[in-house]
Order: C-alpha cells, then structure tokens, then sequence
C-alpha cells in the first residue's frame, strides 16, 4: 500500500511539472507573437507619419508652384511681404523675372531671370506668412518668411533654352524654423521639390505693321502727323480696309526716299473681310486677329485693369495715372477713354502701355502716348484736339477719324516691349517634374504620388 501510494504521488508531480512547462512556452510564444505584432504596429505608425509629412511637404511644394505661377501673372507692384501696394515701385514679375524686351542690350530677346533668389511662404493656420527679398543688390537674396517651425515653401528660378520661358523651382517643407530652401531643407522631417517651365503667351498675339490701321475708313484731317520710318514694316503710315482721307499729304513722312503718299494701303482685302464680317465690332473680329482673343477675354484676364468710369477727361486722367503707379500696363475702357492730362506722360518707351477702349478715344493737351492703342467701336469716336504725341501704334476696328496737330509714330521696339511685358505666363504641357524626401532615416524618392 504505501508503495502504491509513492508512486501515485511521483506521477503527481511529473503531470504538474509538464503542466508547467506547456504554459510557459505558450506564453514565451505569445510574448514573442506580441513583440511582432508591436513591431509591425510601430513601422506602419512611422510609415504613416512618413506619408503625412510627405503628403504636406509636397502639397506646399505644389502651392508655392502655383503662388509663384499667380504672382507672375499679376501687374500690381508688391512690397516685401509679397503683399500688393501702391507705395511700392516693382511687381513680382519685374523682381525675379525681367521679362521685357530691352531693345538696346545683345540678348534683347533674353529673360532675366534673378536665379539665386528665394522668395517664399510660411503657414500658421490659415493665415500666409510671406517674404519677397529684393535681389537687385548682389543678384542673390533668401527670404525669411518667419521663424517658427511651420510648414511652407520657397521658389527660384531658372533660365531655359527658350528665350521666352523659365523654368519655376518650388521647394516644399513639412516644417522647420528655417527658410525652406533646396540647400536646407534636408533640415525638415520631410521635403519635396516640383518644377515646370512657363512661356510667355505673347499678347498681342500679332503686331500691327502700320502707324494706323482702320477696318473700314481712315480720316486724317488738320495738322496730324503719321510718321514710321520702321524698315522692317516698310514704312507704312496707313493700313485701311476701305477709303483713306486725307487733308494734308505733307504730313506723312516714311522711311528715306519713300513718298508718304505711296506709303499706304487702301482697300486691304484681308482687313475689309474681317470689317464687314463683324460691322459693329460686337464680335471682336478684328480684336482677335490680333490679341487671340474676345475682347471679354482680355478685360476679365488677370493682367487687365478695367476702368469704367474714363469717360470724362476730369475722371480719366487720375485714375489711369493712379493704376499706372500700381504697376499696371493694359488697360479697358468699356466706356471710353478721354484725357487732357498735359504734364504727365503715360508709360514710357522700355514701359509702354496697352490701351483698349470699346467706345473711342478722346486725347487733348500735348502728353505722350507710349504703346498701343486699340478702338473696337464701329462709329467715328476717335477724335482730338490737342497735340498728343502716340508713340506705337493704332488700331480701329471700324472707322477712325483724327484731327488736331497731334504725331502718331510707328514704334516696333515699343510694340515689342509691351508684347512680353504684358503677356501671361502660362504653363508648358509636361514640364511638370517632381522629387521627395520623407523622414530622415529614409533616403529620397523619385516619385512623390
């Protein structure tokens, strides 16, 4: 009996021990089956701060391309918060990318591009923190948009193959203190550049080769004066699509040893189809032919200032002076366009202007005109009796009657500057390239979607 009862016991005790054993491997695997699990959840947590800070630093990478993109294509002068201002004497686009056309340098056609300079934005909420740094010093400037640890971007740019287009460099930061510029942004959790070429949309799309162009007839009376001694547009004082009067012969003057007489075109065929195609001009037939456009178009076009009330020259004057200073260059009048202004000029041979008045114009005194002037009005508004000097052109859709003893001068280097100072710039199809960075432990990737 008590050898039965010992052996009972022993094999007691092996059940236990075996027992024992079964558990603690079962709980070694799940602590290890645990671990992994845990392991798996932290990656997939990094992964997707990874992702986020990505996902940011390339939506601010896409936003300052489009921020740089708008600022270009706006004529207001800006001051060094990037904000618009009156007081101010340049324009963003004037700042970083002189896109005029500067007749007496060797690269005339040329952009200058200020490829050193980093104007950028931060972001607090809701509200842009900017900084537009002028670069006209030493050619290079950083901006400092703010000192926080915010998200933000900075944009540069480029010089391209192409004589009217750049090359746009936006550098986007998930956040850091600094400016998120390409040599720094390697200091941000995340970073991402994208890039595009934008080309000038030239406008006008097509220049006038005469002084004076008229859809139907042209009526130069008094003491007017035509003059375009231009070779390259052969001197032609008057391109008319119907009957050219004209009071005084001695008052057209062309190139050397070309009478003024000889030095214009009645009845234009091409000019009289589109006229009489479009006789109250309400179609924009003969203002497409040249801007590529509605006149709708152009007056709703970000580059446009639109000024209704210039009908009287007591209104006009001060109002075409005032957005002048702010920086803009092309102009509508749905209601005309009348000035007496005898002291000020309006624009000037390297910053000439476009005028489009849809109801004639009315100029007195002795100012200069820079630039070109268009009428879409089909009655015989365009009038003066002053001695306003034109320098550029003129172009009436319908008929167009001068008076006065005022000059109008034909100026191809005028027209040209005015064609790229004022031209939008748009975005070239498949220029568009991008590049990511996201955490610093992992190295970059070609593709940020």
């Amino acid at each position: 009996m008590a050898d039965l009862l010992g052996r009972t016991k022993h094999r007691r005790r092996q059940s236990g021990a075996a027992t024992l054993l079964m558990t603690m491997s079962l709980l070694l695997g799940m602590s290890i089956t645990l671990l992994y699990l845990n392991r798996s959840l932290v990656i997939e947590q990094k992964s997707t701060a990874n992702q986020m800070r990505a996902a940011l630093a390339l939506e601010m990478a896409e936003a300052g391309l489009e921020w740089a993109t708008g600022m270009l294509n706006t004529a207001q002068h800006i001051d060094a918060n990037c904000a618009l201002s009156g007081g101010a004497t340049v324009s963003f686009r004037r700042r970083y990318v002189q896109t005029h056309w500067d007749h007496g340098t060797a690269n005339a056609t040329d952009m200058a591009v200020a490829s050193n300079s980093y104007p950028g934005c931060k972001i607090d909420g809701s509200n842009w923190i900017c900084n537009c740094p002028d670069p006209s010093d030493g050619g290079s400037a950083t901006g400092s948009p703010d000192g926080a640890r915010l998200p933000g971007f900075t944009v540069s740019f480029l010089a391209t193959s192409d004589p009217e287009a750049v090359r746009i460099i936006a550098t986007g930061c998930s956040a850091q203190t600094g400016t998120c510029t390409p040599s720094n942004s390697l200091a941000s959790d995340a970073n991402a550049t994208v890039s595009a070429i934008l080309k000038l949309r030239r406008l006008p799309r097509a220049l006038p080769a005469a002084a004076l162009t008229c859809g139907s007839s042209c009526t130069v009376g008094g003491s007017y004066t035509l003059f375009n001694q231009d070779l390259g547009s052969g001197g032609l004082l008057i391109d008319a699509g119907g009957a050219i009067n004209l009071s005084n012969e001695a008052a057209l003057v062309s190139i050397p040893g070309q009478p003024g007489a000889t030095a214009i075109l009645h009845h234009d065929s091409a000019l009289s189809t589109l006229s009489s195609s479009d006789t109250d001009c309400s179609q924009s037939t003969v203002f497409a032919s040249y801007f590529g456009s509605t006149l709708a178009q152009y007056a709703r076009a970000p580059m446009t200032k639109t000024i209704a009330d210039c009908g009287a020259a007591s209104n006009c004057d001060a109002l075409v002076d005032a957005s002048y200073a702010e920086g803009w260059r092309s102009f509508y009048f749905p209601d005309g366009f009348a000035r007496s202004n005898t002291s000020v000029n309006l624009g000037s041979a390297t910053d000439p202007v476009t005028l489009v008045s849809n109801a004639g114009f009315n100029l007195n005194g002795n100012s200069t005109i820079y630039g070109l002037l268009f009428n879409n009005d089909s009655t015989l508004t365009d009038w003066e009796s002053g001695s306003v000097q034109v320098r550029g052109a003129w172009v009436a859709c319908a008929d167009h009657s001068r008076n006065g003893t005022g000059a109008l001068t034909y100026d191809a280097s005028i027209l040209q500057t005015l064609q790229r100072s004022t031209a939008p710039l748009v975005r070239v199809p498949g220029s568009w390239t991008d590049r990511c960075r996201a955490g610093k432990e992992v190295p970059p990737i070609i593709s940020c979607s």
